[in-house]
């Protein structure tokens, strides 16, 4: 039988598929001839992203996890975010920043500043040093900027690891934003060596399914985290709801 998209099968097929080409960003140079890279944005759900953790250690691959510290939908710096970073961190994954600056902003000064900011509240929290960083719906301008503002930093956009170009020569880009693969289905193709698939864990579950479903299941997901809270701050809160 046929699964559905998204499922945690489907997303283990994909891994499987790439296996033998996967390295590490850190292992990966200038005479590196193949490389498959496997890289997390976290935007909605530190739960799946521990999910998916467990689902590449059982794998046997090491994978990159970035995640966000100005996000309305999760919070990677309170004491069970940083337990669940520190989980994926024992499953001997790396931890990074998913950078984000305002695509209206373009100004180096202020980015400098931001991405320092941002970079050392990460790092406060885990209590680790971090060396990579990838950029949330990064735009033209900021793609173009001199590395060395970002250093000694590993940066997923660089040309190392990425080509932005609608015809990649070297480097074909994956990613299943938004639960769609815009830029084609993973699979290998003969004229490339090298690839980076970007696999978003808040877009993978058990089940799987489309987009709408997914969206439900993650609100879903997140109201019940939050009832929970709430249950746990507010002495009366069981006096006039159920859970």
């Amino acid at each position: 039988m046929k699964h559905k998209m998204f499922s945690y099968r489907e997303y283990i097929n994909i891994i499987k598929h790439f296996k033998f080409l996967i390295k590490d960003f850190k292992n990966v140079n200038k005479k590196t001839k193949q490389f498959c890279i496997i890289r997390h944005d976290v935007e909605f759900s530190l739960d799946r992203a521990l999910m998916i953790a467990r689902l590449d250690y059982n794998l046997g691959i090491k994978s990159s996890f970035f995640i966000q510290v100005k996000n309305d939908c999760y919070n990677g710096i309170s004491d069970r975010g940083i337990l669940i970073i520190k989980e994926i961190l024992k499953l001997k994954h790396f931890i990074g920043l998913h950078f984000y600056f305002s695509k209206t902003q373009k100004n180096l000064k202020v980015l400098k500043f931001e991405f320092k900011k941002q970079t050392k509240i990460l790092e406060t929290a885990i209590g680790k040093k971090i060396d990579r960083f990838s950029i949330h719906r990064p735009s033209k301008w900021i793609l173009k900027q001199d590395s060395k503002i970002f250093k000694p930093y590993i940066n997923t956009y660089s040309k190392l690891y990425f080509e932005f170009r609608e015809d990649p020569k070297n480097i074909k880009y994956y990613s299943d934003s938004n639960h769609n693969w815009k830029y084609g289905y993973p699979k290998l193709i003969n004229k490339f060596q090298k690839y980076q698939i970007l696999l978003h864990p808040d877009e993978w579950s058990k089940e799987g399914g489309g987009q709408k479903e997914n969206l439900k299941k993650l609100i879903q997901e997140n109201k019940q985290r939050f009832i929970k809270n709430m249950d746990g701050e507010y002495k009366t809160f069981k006096r006039y709801f159920k859970i």
